[in-house]
């Protein structure tokens, strides 16, 4: 089995709390700037297989952790970028191409920052994601500031919005986009959304983007390793036989996605 290193991050030495993990045998031809969901967790179960894959992954989280915010709420876009800032200058590799992956509510963030950090990301792939920016949870109010000032929400979920603002312009993301939803999602209808996304992108002439849409999978879907570690999921989200099947399918599509964006330089 490759091996990997692996850099402990945290807010008062870094700016960031996460891990760093790079392949151990070679240097990285490409970065993954991972952003998890409403859990609060890192996903950090993600940043070692990446790595075993010749892929420098940070996890970071966002809220939740000392030195961060308590809730989803009031997050500044700028900790992305000084994460995504870190990832490079750590591995001594300014022109590293970086691909953003959020997961869930982490979608919201991954294409905000791929919006207005646009110099830093170079792709960006979404996993159960929205296709609108939601409120804070669970307090309510805004969940995304940019420099300070909240960005537009909606307290609903999508795929339609009454105020267009909430909506993420992801045809403003430089590069190319993977979208991973679940049809079968319980926690948020993902499937229409990460459709409405693809949608959005094709009527602005944008084709550099891909769609895997799950019929049976639920929102399990966007942990994407085919076998979970032991107590990952929260109790409410299902796992059956078919999401763990569809996570069997996507996880090579998505590591193969982000090493082409490396080839794509």
């Amino acid at each position: 089995m490759a091996s990997t290193h692996a850099w402990t991050l945290r807010p008062v030495t870094d700016g960031v709390y996460g891990t760093l993990m790079t392949p151990g045998a070679s240097a990285p031809d490409v970065g993954v700037l991972l952003i998890g969901g409403s859990g609060g967790n890192e996903p950090s179960y993600l940043a070692e297989p990446l790595a075993r894959n010749g892929i420098a992954a940070m996890s970071v989280a966002y809220f939740g952790q000392e030195g961060l915010p308590a809730g989803l709420g009031r997050i500044e876009l700028g900790y992305f970028r000084t994460a995504l800032e870190l990832l490079r200058s750590t591995l001594d590799r300014p022109n590293l191409p970086v691909v953003v992956l959020g997961q869930s509510r982490g979608s919201e963030a991954a294409v905000l920052v791929a919006v207005h950090f646009a110099e830093l990301v170079d792709a960006v792939v979404v996993t159960v994601p929205s296709n609108m920016v939601i409120g804070g949870y669970p307090m309510g109010g805004p969940a995304w500031l940019l420099n300070g000032t909240a960005l537009p929400y909606s307290d609903e979920s999508g795929p339609t919005c009454d105020d267009p603002r909430a909506v993420l312009p992801v045809e403003l993301v430089r590069g190319p986009t993977m979208f991973v939803a679940a049809s079968a999602d319980e926690v948020w209808p993902s499937g229409p959304m990460a459709t409405a996304m693809a949608t959005r992108l094709v009527d602005k002439g944008i084709y550099s983007h891909r769609l895997l849409t799950y019929a049976d999978a639920t929102h399990a879907l966007g942990y994407l390793l085919p076998v979970l570690p032991d107590g990952l999921l929260p109790e409410n989200i299902a796992d059956p036989p078919q999401t763990r099947a569809a996570r069997a399918d996507a996880w090579p599509k998505v590591v193969q996605f982000i090493r082409s964006v490396a080839e794509g330089r």
